[in-house]
């Protein structure tokens, strides 16, 4: 793995940034596991950064601050308190992340940072002027109400919510109105091939924990294509699977061949439950999935800045 090279600090003040090319550090891995433990119950968090679909390009700016609680003693030197990173999405549109350590949030570490480099980063020092005039999305995780407030404070216009849902069981699925249904064979291909469609901002948002994830062909009794899905499961002990609707069918029912056939496929490959998210306008799929007892979890926010 190759060391980053840092650029000069920004001036000392409530905070300092040492910013290079590439992903974080291996040394702001505690960080990152602290922010994830913390926000994990209330779907406030991230995807673990070495698990993120890879980037053309990786940024990064690690925020260092004398700030400290009135309850712990003053730092003799600045300390690691939040990362900023940006991923290269495509011409001109990058991924803006900020992470701080959950022990200082509520100091204003992340208003800090924005009062010293502008909702369009144009404050930051190398090698981020490099993406000067570039259109910055970021995702609030859950919603968190206040990265929410920050993110419209500093000029952010929102863009847009995803609803994530959550199949608790196969049991649960199995009293679905959906899997009580007759309903006639179809068959999903492993090997589906690239996606030829164009991506949408959500899917550069979407949860990196699945290994071995494929892209699947659905296809009925003759052979014709109804939609395509992506699939994947978590390394954890509760093995989650996850859903993505990658095509939308061309009508209602076949959108319930679709994803029945990659819920069962799910559960064949060891699902203990099964995950998946969707625009919250798009009102045809969230009613498929909620006939497959799928339930509301949690939503998260896109906000455009730039």
């Amino acid at each position: 793995m190759s060391v980053p090279i840092p650029y000069e600090d920004t001036e000392p003040g409530l905070i300092s940034l040492r910013c290079y090319d590439g992903p974080p550090s291996p040394g702001t891995a505690p960080l990152f596991r602290a922010a994830r433990d913390a926000d994990a119950e209330m779907g406030f968090s991230a995807p673990d950064p070495s698990l993120s679909r890879p980037s053309a390009r990786y940024l990064t700016a690690e925020v260092r601050t004398l700030l400290h609680r009135w309850t712990t003693a003053a730092p003799s030197a600045p300390v690691l308190a939040a990362v900023v990173t940006a991923r290269e999405l495509g011409s001109s549109l990058w991924a803006v992340d900020i992470v701080v350590d959950p022990q200082f949030r509520s100091m204003g570490v992340a208003t800090a940072v924005f009062e010293t480099v502008g909702a369009d980063l144009s404050g930051l020092p190398a090698p981020f002027g490099t993406i000067d005039g570039a259109t910055f999305v970021g995702c609030s995780y859950g919603s968190h109400p206040a990265s929410g407030r920050l993110a419209r404070r500093f000029g952010a216009q929102f863009r847009g919510r995803r609803d994530r849902l959550l199949l608790p069981s196969r049991s649960d699925y199995a009293a679905s109105r959906m899997a009580r249904a007759p309903h006639p064979p179809f068959v999903a291909t492993a090997d589906a091939g690239p996606d030829t469609g164009p991506a949408s901002v959500w899917q550069h948002f979407e949860e990196a924990d699945a290994t071995d994830t494929r892209r699947l062909c659905i296809t009925d009794a003759d052979g014709a294509v109804a939609g395509h899905v992506r699939v994947g499961l978590t390394d954890e002990t509760h093995r989650v699977g996850l859903l993505r609707l990658d095509v939308a069918a061309d009508s209602r029912d076949r959108s319930v061949e679709v994803v029945r056939t990659a819920i069962e496929h799910l559960w064949a490959c060891g699902a203990v439950s099964i995950e998946t998210s969707v625009d919250a306008t798009d009102t045809t799929t969230l009613d498929v999935l909620r006939s497959a007892a799928f339930q509301h979890d949690r939503s998260d926010a896109l906000f455009v800045f730039g």
